[in-house]
């Protein structure tokens, strides 16, 4: 086994887990609030793949996101950037306006894209470092103090780093975030769920 085997395998595990999540997810839980101060279900499984195409596609690579496509205009991409440093009136605004089922759908539309490029490289490929930086320029909000603040730190890193991190580690973080939030609101109303 390489280290790409390993990041893609850990890669197509993101993708899974965040479906399960979505299937789990009904309507009504998309956008409930279980606990005060937390995030909805529905901008956390946004955000969490919108990182994932911000980060195989903008940041390593350096070309258009899949969101940047014409049919995924509406999820808001261009104006809540990848739910990195938005605040949480836009993070609320993000699941109430983008279904659960165009955010399967985008899911559907970023795995093999991710997958895709990822089958292509080879160990020494993932050592290189991205041109990181520059590639923010690409959309506006992706340079403002508030999100650039939460992705600066990787300039200057290799691009096994930026897939192990946001497109890994970090939906696994989200993923037990949304299982924590279900299961409260669960608790909480479980004829909600009959």
């Amino acid at each position: 086994m390489t280290g790409r085997d390993l990041l893609e395998m850990q890669l197509a595990g993101s993708f899974n887990m965040l479906r399960e999540r979505m299937e789990k997810l009904t309507e009504p839980e998309w956008t409930a609030r279980a606990i005060p101060g937390t995030s909805l279900p529905g901008f956390t499984l946004w955000h969490a793949v919108r990182i994932i195409d911000w980060g195989v596609h903008c940041a390593i690579q350096g070309v258009p996101e899949i969101a940047d496509r014409p049919e995924w205009r509406d999820l808001g991409a261009a104006e809540f950037a990848y739910g990195a440093g938005i605040t949480s009136q836009e993070a609320d605004q993000v699941a109430q306006s983008v279904s659960r089922s165009q955010v399967r759908g985008y899911l559907d539309a970023v795995q093999p894209a991710a997958l895709g490029w990822l089958k292509q490289q080879r160990d020494g490929d993932l050592d290189r470092v991205p041109e990181f930086e520059a590639h923010q320029g690409v959309k506006p909000r992706y340079r403002t103090p508030p999100v650039w603040a939460e992705v600066s730190d990787f300039v200057g890193k290799p691009t096994w780093q930026i897939l192990a991190r946001p497109c890994i580690s970090h939906i696994r973080v989200h993923a037990g975030e949304v299982d924590t939030l279900l299961q409260v609101m669960r608790v909480a109303n479980p004829s909600a769920t009959s």
